[in-house]
Order: structure tokens, then sequence, then C-alpha cells
């Protein structure tokens, strides 16, 4: 089939190079619309039910909101783990799913089952599954301030109410966006603040005030008049509530014939309601606006179509108000991200260009071999596009990866092709085949080898497509990438090529262009010693190839493990947790002074804080918890940076502290439930005891030189103000348990009697009793009940009340409490040693609580990510040992390729070592003890990804000596000495093009370590090319000396 093909491109040419012309002018049609992130997309799939219960400790949130819940969704199919958080006043319930479970069947099926919940709940508490939203999480925050000395200055309440009500929802309105969260400011309410002196002297009772309330504001319709005048007239009611006035002027009730009115015993306002966060911009309190998108939206169209909003908003904007657009967004790491990777990709076709022309020192043939490029790129990108995988980081990098190996294909037939015309054309004129005739069978000569060298490629990453979890998302569109492109190179060397030979290559002559290059003959020259000296020494040869892979499997073991290597976004996140109870008040003070230290280090561009919780959000985050976002200037070194912040944190006592990156955070998050590297659950049912275990495993790990950011301190107690009721003394002066704390909860938290509705914004109407009088333990003491048969009676007189420590954060896991305990990696170590140590500190002190311990985290994701491409790359190494004994008709041959792959374990391995580790000469020093510490060089999943590569592309040049010295002694009837030196020589110029074509190709990469973008490419690029440079030239030596001893004796026919 694959010779009809040839035949069909030399008897068609001209429609064969149209074609590739087509298909490259699509491509670069589509490119533009074709959506681009930093990263793929990398939900997991989890819906997550949100309660807010408003006034409930963390445990009674447990016990009546959070258990119900959890109890429903438990048995849903496809779920991985249920877990959950009770907080003050607020209940998450996060439902995780299989990796690739369909999220909309799951939350049709969550709707249902929190159907059957629903009475069961407090009646005042409604669930809710919150919309669907990105991992990447916040693509932008923005803040609304005004800033001092702004005229006309404008208060908290109206930055609040224009950020709610305006800005948040004409930012809804734009395709894409899935959720917009606002947190500080003041957020406007309608309040009835009721004095408790001026209820006694009416005889009245809060819960009165709350129904005259309830009826201060009414929607009703009045119908309408079916026929005056021969038109139908609808009677309007204005009887909604369109000032304080209004409600202040309703009737409560009547005393002593006069009507009471709601403004006689209660202030009425629109104030601000009672909050769980505050923000700020640089120090300045502001509103700050976070938005999310949906899965599978294009992050730079949605920013573009944002900054068009913001550019009408900006004309009128109210005066006084500032809108900050720069605090954080994505886009700009995806910019860096996704120039720096094209930059790279760029680079590297200019390289190989100038590998294949110093090589072949002919123009034609240059571009007959570059032409593979943009038309195995093209097929690539419009296989992406038809895919929906999009062009981000992780695709692009499956390209550029592949731009050295493109040309391979392309390259050994070219080369053929041109040294069978040479000779050809060198012949007297009599004996000159027919050209069309020479190319199909130089063409067809290297076909089998070249297509079975692709295939096994292509195979070498198919374990790739086996990774689960957030590791698969990661690496399976630049695996598929890199095999579409690469089976593309393939199709187009025996297709395109042999249509350029046709076209270019007519005038080929054996005299002056036969001579061939000077670095061509200078290398035959100095390899011709080299080869003689392999053979006659092949024993010794093979003795030191396999000391040399000996030795560098034994320097591996001394590496350490990691999951995905650092990103560098461009941004940090800090965390602040405050000792838990502290109040906002106090948590804003002491977070305002590290944002103002922050924000005035060198290199830092903009620092926007959080602190609490804001409405919408679904993290139950308490009011000690701050969470500040640093964006560095273009230019600063993000490794100074964080520097200078450690050294501002590590000034402020009494804080626990953490330091993220924003889309790094958020990966941690999705794998452990915390945005630390490395999460320790804690499972059992006593809380005094999960907290003491979490505090001793917290004391053991801080001594850990490796650990960094230990902390166990969000499970905590905290003080709090129970009532309990004595019944008898409440039923005597009639009042139940029920009326008692319904009136209590009306005093002290309020009751939301409506919602008032003023255009597009939207006020609550809350009844509860004056700020004033609701502000000290002693206040809730006194405050005043009123019996069934109107007996007044103080809470003290009918109740215990005094402070005792409760719970403030209560989490779960699959049914269990548990407690957690989160740490990084520090700088210096690595994740497989610290996990090591981590868990032999940690057993012993778990085993004797009598609990369990999960080990949760990147360290998690990486074992099973090693697991799955070491179970599935031995089944690919049999299946490509299979396929070799085809290409080969051998066992033994078969065997002798595959010895490339220990050739290029030697390579890649002391790549990680000169450029992971620390210090070279000291790191050697220490290995061998003669002194100095040994910092351990990190193998990454991205480091396995390059091994990966390395093996595919070094199996290749293994096929290419061998195949030839079968076809020699085959065909050509050389013997076995004569067939090696003949093959070797002849295959020494594509071997040494296609390696270095693909050495270069990756030096681009390998050079941009650290840049934005080449996080996870950078260790894939260094070990495939270290191992491609020892297998490559250990290759030309090593298989041709094993070649004579396994075959020198025997008579091949």
């Amino acid at each position: 089939m694959l010779q009809s093909l040839i035949q069909f491109s030399l008897r068609y040419a001209s429609l064969v190079v149209l074609t590739a012309l087509l298909i490259t002018g699509f491509a670069a049609y589509r490119i533009p619309n074709m959506s681009v992130d930093v990263f793929p997309e990398l939900n997991a799939p989890t819906v997550v039910i949100m309660t807010e219960a408003g006034g409930l400790a963390a445990d009674e949130v447990e016990q009546y909101v959070t258990f119900p819940i959890e109890s429903a969704v438990n048995g849903m199919t496809g779920v991985r783990r249920v877990r959950s958080a009770s907080a003050i006043g607020l209940s998450i319930v996060w439902v995780d799913l299989d990796w690739g479970a369909d999220l909309y069947d799951a939350r049709q099926l969550a709707a249902e089952r929190l159907s059957t919940v629903r009475d069961s709940l407090p009646s005042d508490v409604e669930p809710f599954i919150t919309p669907i939203t990105s991992i990447a999480g916040e693509i932008m925050l923005i803040s609304l301030s005004s800033p001092p000395g702004n005229s006309p200055s404008v208060s908290p309440l109206e930055l609040r109410s224009f950020a709610e009500f305006d800005l948040r929802n004409k930012v809804l309105a734009i395709p894409g966006v899935a959720q917009v969260v606002a947190i500080g400011g003041e957020l406007p309410e309608y309040q009835v603040n009721v004095d408790q002196e001026r209820l006694r002297i009416y005889d009245l009772t809060i819960s009165d005030v709350v129904r005259a309330a309830g009826s201060s504001h009414s929607t009703a319709s009045a119908g309408y008049l079916p026929n005056v005048g021969s038109f139908e007239i609808p009677i309007r009611q204005q009887s909604r509530v369109t000032n304080a006035n209004d409600i202040a002027n309703t009737i409560v009730s009547f005393h002593e014939g006069v009507p009471v009115t709601i403004g006689q015993v209660a202030d009425v306002q629109l104030g601000p309601a009672s909050k769980r966060g505050e923000g700020s911009d640089s120090g300045t309190p502001a509103v700050v606006i976070s938005i999310q998108k949906s899965p599978g939206t294009n992050t730079l169209a949605l920013t573009s179509e944002l900054d068009a909003l913001f550019d009408q908003l900006d004309k009128t904007l109210p005066k006084g108000m500032v809108l900050n657009r720069e605090v954080f967004r994505q886009a700009h790491f995806i910019d860096r991200a996704v120039n720096n990777v094209t930059h790279v990709l760029i680079e590297a076709v200019v390289i190989v260009a100038i590998v294949l022309m110093l090589f072949l020192m002919n123009v034609r043939t240059t571009i007959i071999t570059l032409t593979a490029l943009p038309v195995s790129l093209a097929v690539g990108l419009l296989m992406m596009d038809a895919m929906n995988l999009g062009l981000n980081v992780m695709s692009l990098g499956g390209l550029t990866v592949a731009i050295g190996v493109l040309v391979d294909d392309a390259i050994i037939d070219v080369e053929n092709v041109f040294r069978r015309l040479k000779q050809n054309a060198a012949l007297p004129v009599e004996s000159q085949r027919p050209f069309v005739e020479l190319i199909f069978d130089a063409s067809n000569e290297i076909r089998p080898a070249m297509v079975f060298a692709t295939v096994i490629i292509v195979m070498v990453f198919i374990p790739l497509l086996f990774l689960q979890g957030l590791e698969g998302k990661f690496f399976q569109p630049l695996a598929l990438t890199y095999m579409i492109s690469i089976l593309a190179s393939l199709i187009v060397a025996l297709t395109l090529t042999p249509a350029l030979c046709k076209l270019l290559l007519k005038n080929t002559k054996g005299t002056q262009e036969s001579r061939e290059s000077w670095l061509v003959r200078k290398l035959k020259k100095v390899y011709a010693r080299a080869l003689q000296e392999a053979i006659a020494w092949k024993k010794l040869v093979l003795s030191g190839a396999a000391i040399a892979t000996v030795a560098s499997l034994l320097l591996a073991s001394t590496f350490g493990t990691s999951f995905l290597p650092s990103f560098n976004e461009g941004t940090f996140t800090v965390f602040l947790f405050a000792p838990p109870g502290t109040s906002l008040v106090e948590s804003n003070r002491l977070a305002t002074n590290v944002e103002m230290q922050i924000s005035k280090i060198d290199g830092v561009k903009s620092v926007a804080r959080r602190t609490g919780r804001a409405e919408r959000d679904e993290h139950a985050e308490p009011v000690s918890s701050s969470e500040i976002e640093v964006s560095i200037k273009d230019g600063a070194t993000q490794k100074e940076v964080r520097a200078h912040i450690d050294i501002v944190l590590n000034a402020i006592p009494g804080i626990t502290t953490m330091i993220g990156q924003p889309i790094e955070h958020r990966l941690s998050h999705l794998l452990s439930g915390t945005p630390a590297a490395i999460a320790i659950s804690i499972y059992g049912e006593d809380l005094n005891k999960l907290r003491s275990v979490a505090k001793q495993i917290e004391s053991a790990l801080s001594t850990i030189p490796g650990a960094r950011d230990v902390n166990a301190n969000r499970e905590v107690m905290i003080t709090s103000l129970p009532i309990r009721y004595r019944h008898k003394e409440l039923s005597s002066f009639g009042l139940s348990p029920a009326d008692a704390a319904e009136q209590v909860r009306e005093a002290m938290y309020g009751e939301v009697v409506d919602t008032v509705n003023q255009g597009t914004k939207q006020f609550d109407l809350v009844v509860r009793l004056d700020p004033s009088q609701r502000e000290t333990i002693e206040q809730v003491k006194n405050l005043l009940l009123r019996g069934r048969n109107g007996a007044i009676v103080r809470l003290r007189d009918v109740s215990d009340i005094g402070p005792e420590r409760s719970s403030n954060l209560i989490t779960r896991e699959n049914a269990q409490r548990k407690a957690v305990v989160s740490l990084n990696v520090a700088d210096g170590s690595n994740l497989g040693d610290l996990i090591a140590e981590v868990q032999t500190v940690v057993d012993p002190i778990v085993q004797s609580a009598g609990y369990t311990v999960h080990y949760g985290g990147q360290f998690e994701a990486q074992q099973s990510a090693t697991k799955t491409i070491l179970a599935s790359g031995i089944v690919i190494a049999i299946i490509i040992l299979m396929l070799l004994q085809i290409s080969t008709g051998s066992l033994r041959s078969a065997l002798l390729v595959l010895i490339n792959m220990p050739l290029a374990l030697i390579g890649g391995i002391a790549a990680i070592y000169i450029t992971e580790g620390g210090n070279v000469f000291e790191n050697t020093a220490a290995l061998f003890g003669f002194g100095g510490s040994y910092i351990a060089p990190v193998i990454s999943i991205a480091s396995m990804v390059g091994f990966i590569t390395l093996f595919g592309i070094s199996i290749r040049n293994g096929i290419l000596l061998i195949n030839h010295y079968e076809h020699l002694m085959k065909v050509e009837g050389l013997n076995v000495t004569e067939a090696i030196k003949q093959g070797s020589m002849e295959r020494l110029v594509p071997i040494l093009m296609t390696a270095l074509s693909a050495v270069l190709g990756l030096a681009p990469l390998a050079l941009a370590a650290g840049k934005p973008g080449s996080e996870l490419l950078a260790p894939l690029a260094i070990v495939t090319l270290g191992g491609l440079l020892t297998s490559t030239i250990l290759n030309l030596i090593v298989i041709p000396a094993g070649f004579s001893l396994v075959f020198g004796h025997t008579t091949r026919t």
C-alpha cells in the first residue's frame, strides 16, 4: 500500500504539492480562531453544594446541614470522594467525581438528591449548587476604590452598591463568565434597628416588628378593568418600598387607640449589612471583584471582551470611583507563556534549517527537507483544532518537542534519493537508470526502516495516553500533538518529499555536486578510524557501555522526585492565617500592615488583598484568614521577590503564613483539598483528639529541614457563647424553647423579612436589635423576652449563658471527620525524599492515637503517574521488541536495537544531574564523601516524559543502522564486516542529521528553563537533549561493535 502511495505521489507530483499548500493555508486560516490558554482544560468534575446557615455554630452546621446533605450524595454513581467543611454559618460539600465523568449528569443527579433532604434541613436554610467554573479560577481580579484625596469621596456603601448591582450584572452578561464575586465595601440593606426600651413602652416584641416590616412592602397585583371606554386598563398598586420612610411609617399595632408605627420603636435606614470579609488595593480599602470563567472558554478572547466593557464603563463611572483592572489578570501569564513557546518554536525551525544546510550543502535538498516542517505542523494544528485541544503550553509544547524529529523522515528519504541520484549521474549514460524509477527505488529502499522507526517513536508515547487525573490532563495533549505531527511527517516523507524530489532534483549531476560538504568529509574521516577501533575492541566497547549504564543508574538512585516543576506565573498568592477567633476588624488591621510592607518591595507591581469570605465564595474561610495577590513587574526576578516577601512575613509574630501562586495553589487544592503540595489527613471522630494529634504532627514536621509552610491551625477551638435554656423557668413565663430561640435569633442575628427591588438593585429588608444594644455579653444576658401571657423576662433569668470553647471549622471526608496538616517543599528539597521523612515522623504518632492517616496531594498524583508510565511502558516495550523483530528479521538484531535505550539513559541522567541539583562540583564532592551537603537532583513527571521521547528517537537510529546492514548483506552480498563498515559510513550522515536536528531543535526549549510557559517543557527538553547526545555517539560505536560480536562468526543469507 505504501509503495502505491509513493508511486501515486511521483505520478501526480504537482497535485501532491498543491494539496500540501492547501492544507498549510487552511491551518494558517484556522489558527486565529483557535482558543488560547495557558494550560489544557484541567477541570476535575466536582459538584459544589453550598448552604448559608446564618447564626449556627460549626458543630451545629455539621449536625443539621452538612451531614444530611453528605448522606444524600454519598451513594451517587461515579463519586470518587465526598469532602465537606462546616464553618460558622456556612456548609460546603464537594462531591468529587471520577475523572472523565459527565459533570452535567452529576449535577442533575445531585439536584435530585438534594430535593429529598430539603425537608430535614432547618426551615430558613436553602442549599444550592454553585456554577461550573474553570480550575484556572480567577482569570481577572479588578478593584473599585475611592483613593484618599479623590474628590468627591465615595462611601464604602456606594462603592459596593455600584460593584454589586451595576458592574457585576454587566460582567455576568458576557458569555463565558461563570461567576463574579465581590468582597469589601459595605453591602447595602434596609435595616430596621429595634430599640428594646421603646418596645417596652408600647408593650411590643421584636416579633411584632418583624411581622409589621413584612407587610410594609407588597408586590400584589390588582388585576385590570376589562372595558373602560373601549380600553383594557391594568390596575397598578404602588405598595412597594421606595425609601426608608415607607418602612418607618408602616403600622405595627395600636397602643391606647393610637397607631404605633415602626419608626416609633426602631431606627430605619439604608445601611451596611453584616460582613464577613474586607478588600483592599495597595493598602486602600476597596471592593475587590473576582471574575471566574466557564470551562472551555478562551481566556484571551474573554479578557478582550471584558476590557471592551471596562472601556465603556470608564466613561460613565460615578465621580470619585477608580476602577483598577490590572490587579491581576491571567492573560499576562498566558501571553508570556505562549509567546515564549512560540519563539522557541521559531528558533527551533531556524536551527534545524541551518543544520540541514551544513550537512547537505545543497539548497534544493534543504528546501525539500524543510517542507516537512510547515506541512506536518499544519496537520498537527488542524487535528488539535478538530479535537478541541486549543493552543496552550502543552499542545504547542508537543509540536516544539517534535520539531527536530519532524524532518527526520524527510532527511532519511532525501539523503538516500540524493545519494542514489549522484551515484546514477556518475555512471555512463547508457548505464543510467530512469529518473523517476530511481527516486521510487531509493524511497522504497529506506521505507521499511523509516515506517517502523516512526511507528515506534509514536508508540513510546502511548503510555502518556493512559495517565489519569491531573497529570493526564497535562500530558495527554502533548502526547497527542506529538504523535499526530510525527505521523503527519511520515505521510509527508512518503508523498510530498518524493514529489518534490521529482520536481526539484531533475538536473542532479555526478561531478561537482557529488562532492560532500567539508563538514561531512571531516566527520567521516574521524568516524572511519573510530569505527575500525570499535570493531577491533568490540568486547571492551560493550563492557564500557555496560559499566557506564550501571554507573548512571546508581547515580539516578540518589535523585529525588517531584510531581511537576514549579510554575513562573508572575504573581504570588500570600496566605495569612491569624489566630482562629480573631475578629474581622483585627484581622483586617494585621493584613493591611503586611500588604503595605509587601507593596514597598522592589519588583512588586501591585498588591490586592481579600480578608475573610465573600457572600458567594466557595471557600469556607474564616474572617481570620487573608489572601494577598502580589503581581510582579516585568523583568523582576521571582526568586528575589519571594525572598523579600519571606523576610516581611517572618518578622510578623503570631500569624501562620504560606506562599503559593494562583494556578499552582488551585492545582494543589484540586489534588489535596488544601493550597499546599502535601496534605496529611488524619481520620477520627473525637475532635479534641484529632486536634491534639494534628498539633503533635505540626510540631514534629516543623523540625524537618525540607518542609516549609507547615500548617495545622484551621480546625481549632474558638470562644463561643452558648445559651442553655432552663425549661421549667421558660414555661413559668409562658415561653417554649422554640419561642425563646426565635426571639433571640430575631434580636441578635436578625430576620430577613423581604427583598426590595429598585430597578436592577435588590436590597434585603432586615429587622434586628439596634447595634448599640448587641455589642457585649452582658447585653445578650439582658435581652428581653415576652411570653404568651404577656410576661416580660430577661434572657439570663430563663437560661445559663457563659463563654466556652467550640470548633471554628469541622472538615469531613467520606463520612469521617478529619484534621489536615498541610506543608510545602522547601528550596533544596524534593517531594519524594520529603514524603519519606514525613511518613517516618507521622505514622508512629497516628498509630499511637489509634487513628488512620492518608497522604494526599502532589505526592499521590506523582506515584500514580509513575506506576502508570512504568506499567504501560513495559507492555509497549514488549510490543516494540516484536515490531523490531519483524523489521530486522531476527530477535538478536531487535535486542541490539534496544541497546540504544540504556545508552540514552546515560546522557539523560547526566543532564538531570548537571542542571537540576546544586553546584555540580560541590555535589560530586559530597556524593563521594569529600565534604559538603548533597542536594539531590529532581526527576519530575516532565523529566519522565523526556525519557519517553528520548527512547523513541534513539531506537530509530539503531533501526537505521541494522536495517541497512541487513540490506547490504542480503541485496548487495557483502560480508558482515564489510556491511558494518559500509553501512555505518553510509548511515552516518542521516543519523547525525536527524540526531542534531532533534538535539538543536530542543536547545531553545532547554535554554528557556525558568521562563513562563517552559516550566513543564524545559526538563523534558534537557533530558532528551542530554540523552540524544550520548545515545547518538554511542549508537555509532556500540551498535557496530555489538553487531560484529553477535553476527561476526555467522554467515547471513
